[in-house]
């Protein structure tokens, strides 16, 4: 019961943070790069700060995608050794995938939340774009702590969507 709550919820989550990033971030890096191509070569003016927003816009686009590609099997491995394995070794490959992956990634979000304390008290900020930078690493953070949750409520995402593929 329980569980079922728990892959439930950050089931749902996971499908917001893969919204947000598809429909509201990618299209305004979209935009962004189109307005600094023209401004650069249209008009030799090109935004100071475009490039480190690109960066910020491209890294949250990557990890609100992170849960529901693990979901939906889109993530990337080893085909050509996944491929030849037997379905019980493919298993125990996705069990180990899962278990590496929570770890890294609950790791990663520990240190992304005592980091953005860290980016509060200095103030940090980008290179040429001065807005503060903790916000991004608090998202960070966020997909790291959704994404650890998938992994444990469902580590054998990719087995289900192979199963469910092969069977259409």
């Amino acid at each position: 019961m329980i569980a079922e709550r728990f892959d439930r919820w950050s089931f749902q989550v996971a499908r917001l943070l893969y919204n947000f990033g598809v429909y509201g971030v990618l299209p305004a890096l979209f935009l962004l790069v189109t307005l600094d191509v023209v401004l650069r070569y249209a008009f030799n003016a090109p935004l100071q700060w475009g490039r480190d927003a690109n960066g910020l816009l491209l890294l949250m686009t990557l990890f609100s995608a992170l849960p529901h590609a693990w979901d939906k099997g889109y993530h990337i491995r080893m085909e050509i050794i996944y491929g030849r394995l037997s379905s019980r070794w493919r298993s125990i490959a996705d069990i180990f995938s899962a278990i590496a992956g929570f770890f890294f990634f609950v790791l990663l979000s520990i240190q992304a939340i005592l980091f953005s304390r860290y980016m509060v008290v200095t103030e940090e900020t980008g290179e040429d774009l001065n807005m503060p930078l903790w916000p991004f690493m608090l998202f960070l953070a966020f997909s790291g702590i959704i994404f650890s949750a998938r992994l444990l409520a469902n580590p054998a995402a990719t087995q289900e969507h192979e199963q469910g593929t092969s069977s259409k």
